[in-house]
């Protein structure tokens, strides 16, 4: 009996039998030439191809004047974030501040997202961000960062944590909000 469908190493979900990409999350689902399980430790070569978040049916009007919304692949509701000067981005442990974004519900864990991953800070020139010397890795726009190191987040990047794929959205310095 052939299986009349796929289901993706990273995100689990369905595809159609013939699929190569993952048409939730862009992961190629051919089998791999190394036989080598994909686990987050080993991310590093699989996202050539860059499977994009849409950035259709964003309405800026919600997006705090002083902050950020974060839009999560596979997932409809975004997170509106107010930035007063930092907010980190990882999965929720003991310690964490009021100034933090738990994406454990999006199975972080499983998907390579270190509890302090990411943080996002205010800066002269709108928002940066800085790789918080993670585990699996800060990608944007398909460029890895060094970590530790703080890099310009323009609006609409395309960010991949771990294997969790997200786009920033803010208000460009200057910009009015749309009322």
């Amino acid at each position: 009996m052939e299986a009349s469908e796929k289901f993706c190493p990273v995100c689990k979900n369905k595809n159609e039998r013939y699929a190569i990409m993952c048409i939730h999350c862009g992961e190629k689902l051919v089998e791999s030439s190394t036989g080598m399980a994909r686990t987050t430790r080993n991310t590093g070569g699989i996202f050539t191809d860059s499977a994009k978040i849409p950035e259709t049916l964003i309405n800026k009007a919600l997006i705090p004047e002083d902050g950020i919304a974060v839009y999560a692949a596979g997932t409809l509701k975004p997170y509106y974030l107010h930035v007063k000067k930092e907010i980190i981005i990882g999965r929720k442990f003991e310690d964490s501040t009021e100034n933090f974004l738990d994406l454990s519900g999006l199975d972080g864990f499983n998907l390579g997202l270190s509890r302090r991953h990411v943080m996002i800070r205010k800066a002269e020139t709108g928002y940066e961000i800085t790789d918080l010397s993670s585990t699996n890795g800060t990608w944007m726009d398909d460029e890895r960062l060094v970590p530790e190191r703080p890099y310009h987040l323009k609006n609409g990047a395309q960010l991949r944590i771990g294997r969790l794929r997200l786009l920033i959205v803010h208000h460009s310095v200057g910009e009015p909000s749309a009322k």
